[in-house]
C-alpha cells in the first residue's frame, strides 16, 4: 500500500460524499458498512496490503525472496554476486511470465530434495517461509491498517462475526493479544468453541514462534490444486458461508485471485451488492507520464500505418487522454466487480483506510449542509 506521486487530475467529488483524509467516500457505502455493524454481520477479509507496513511482503515477493536464496545452491548460478543473483530471479519471473505458484511449486520441490520429503522436510520448507516471510519485520512508525482493524476489532461486541486472513502471518493476533481481545486462529476444519472471533485463515497460518509439523499451507500450485480440487475442503466451506450469510469488507487485497472470484460468482444470488473493496484510483507516477504518451503516441502511428492511415497525425493533448484512460480504468474495475457482487470504496491515498475503519461504528456521519453558515451577529455596546 506504498503512495505513488501523481499529478492526475483530481476526481471530482459528488454529491453525498464524505471527505477523508485525501478521498471522498461515498456516504452510501459508508452507511451500508455501518448497517452491517449494527447488525452484526460485518466481516473483514484481509489481503496483503494490511501487513505491508510492518515489512511483510507480498505473496509474489516472498516466493521471489525464496527463489533468489536457491540461486545460491544452483550449479550455473554459483558465481554471481548476490545482487545480481536476487536481479537475475527477479528478471526470469518477469520476462519469461512464471507464475509465482510455479515457480513456488520449484521451491518446495528444491527444498524436499536437500532435506527429505519426511516430516523434517516439512519443517524444514515451512521454517524456510517463516524465515523470509518475517526477515523484514518492523513496526511502523505512523498509525497502520492493521492496528486501526484492530481497534475496530476492540470495539466489537459480536459486531465482527469472524475475519478470513489470507496472509500467513499472525501480525493481527499479536496485536489483538495486546489487547485482550479473546479470538482464536482457525487452521483447519476442527470444531471449535463458540464465544471467541475466530480469524479464519484459509491459506495456512505460520506463526513467528511455535510449532510448524502440524501447520498445512497454501502455497505451492500442487497445494492449491488440492484446495481447489476437494469438494468441501474445510476453507473453501468457511469463505462461501461468509460470503453467503455476511457483508464482507475486503482490506487489502487485489480480487485478481481467480479462486476468490469464482466462489463470489457462485454466492451471488441478488441484483444488491452485498459486499464492498476498498481500491486506490489508477494512477502513474509524475516521471512516468510523459514516457507513458510517448509511447501511447508510438503505438497510435504505428497502427495507423498498419491501416494505410499514416496522414492522419492526430493532435490530441496525451496528457489529459492519459488521465481519461485512468478514470475509464477505474469504470472497468467497478463494473467488474459489480457483477460480482461487489461495491467499490474508492480512495486517493492508502492512508485514508483507518479513518474509513475508525467511522464504522459511530452512526451515520451527519450530513453537512451545503449553504454558507450564518455569519454571527456583532455585539455593540452603547
Amino acid at each position: 500500500m506504498s503512495k505513488k506521486s501523481s499529478t492526475r487530475t483530481p476526481v471530482p467529488r459528488k454529491r453525498g460524499s464524505i471527505t477523508m483524509g485525501n478521498s471522498g467516500i461515498n456516504r452510501s457505502d459508508l452507511e451500508g458498512l455501518q448497517a452491517a455493524w449494527r447488525q452484526k454481520q460485518l466481516v473483514l477479509f484481509l489481503g496483503a496490503g494490511v501487513s505491508l507496513a510492518y515489512g511483510i511482503p507480498t505473496w509474489k515477493n516472498l516466493v521471489l525472496e525464496m527463489l533468489f536464496d536457491q540461486t545460491r545452491h544452483a550449479r550455473r548460478l554459483k558465481g554471481l554476486l548476490p545482487h545480481y543473483r536476487r536481479a537475475l530471479a527477479s528478471w526470469l519471473a518477469d520476462y519469461f511470465e512464471y507464475n509465482p505458484v510455479i515457480l513456488a511449486r520449484i521451491i518446495e520441490g528444491n527444498l524436499r530434495k536437500r532435506n527429505g520429503s519426511s516430516g523434517a522436510g516439512q519443517d524444514s520448507f515451512l521454517r524456510n517461509i517463516r524465515q523470509h516471510l518475517y526477515a523484514a519485520y518492523k513496526r511502523p512508525t505512523r498509525p497502520s491498517v492493521l492496528r486501526a482493524i484492530a481497534d475496530l476489532v476492540q470495539k466489537s461486541d459480536g459486531n465482527i462475526p469472524a475475519i478470513v486472513n489470507f496472509n500467513f502471518d499472525d501480525l493481527l493476533e499479536e496485536r489483538l493479544r495486546h489487547r485482550g481481545v479473546d479470538h482464536v486462529p482457525v487452521v483447519s476444519g476442527a470444531r471449535r468453541g463458540h464465544g471467541r472471533l475466530p480469524i479464519i485463515h484459509p491459506h495456512g497460518f505460520i506463526p513467528r514462534d511455535g510449532d510448524l509439523l502440524k501447520m498445512e499451507i497454501v502455497f505451492t500450485e500442487r497445494h492449491y490444486h488440492a484446495l481447489t480440487e476437494t469438494v468441501f475442503h474445510w476453507a473453501l466451506t468457511e469463505i462461501v458461508s461468509q460470503l453467503r450469510h455476511n457483508t464482507v469488507l475486503f482490506v487489502g487485497l487485489s480480487m485478481s485471485d481467480p479462486s476468490l472470484r469464482r466462489l463470489l460468482d457462485a454466492c451471488r444470488n441478488t441484483d444488491i451488492p452485498p459486499h464492498w473493496q476498498l481500491q486506490k484510483r489508477h494512477e502513474i507516477r509524475d516521471h512516468e507520464r510523459l514516457e507513458v504518451a510517448q509511447e501511447i503516441d508510438r503505438r497510435a502511428r504505428d497502427w495507423g500505418e498498419l491501416l494505410e492511415r499514416p496522414e492522419q497525425k492526430g493532435s490530441h493533448d496525451l496528457l489529459t487522454i492519459i488521465d481519461s484512460a485512468l478514470r475509464q480504468a477505474d469504470t472497468y474495475d467497478r463494473e467488474l466487480l459489480e457483477q460480482m457482487g461487489v461495491k467499490t470504496i474508492w480512495l486517493d491515498d492508502y492512508n485514508d483506510i483507518p479513518l474509513l475503519l475508525q467511522s464504522i461504528p459511530h452512526g451515520s456521519p451527519r450530513r453537512r449542509s451545503t449553504r454558507a453558515a450564518p455569519r454571527p451577529t456583532r455585539r455593540t455596546t452603547a
